[in-house]
């Protein structure tokens, strides 16, 4: 219930791709990489600066996080 509505802010509020990648089988534990995309440096920078703000601002303990960019054009 609580990654359904993390979800659904993530991917509405912020334009992000969400997806469970580990912990399935676990009720009290989750992995999940989120994916956003943008053609602006500092616009993907902000982006992701608001979604971990939001899930920092939920009611679980996030252990760690780590964010990778990748430019297409390289």
């Amino acid at each position: 219930m609580h990654l359904r509505k993390v979800r659904d802010q993530v991917t509405g509020r912020f334009g992000a791709s969400f997806a469970e990648v580990g912990y399935q089988d676990l009720w009290q534990r989750s992995r999940v990489v989120v994916a956003v995309a943008a053609s602006d440096l500092q616009v993907l920078d902000e982006t992701l600066d608001k979604v971990r703000a939001y899930l920092d601002s939920q009611d679980w303990i996030m252990t760690s996080s780590t964010v990778e960019v990748v430019d297409v054009d390289a």
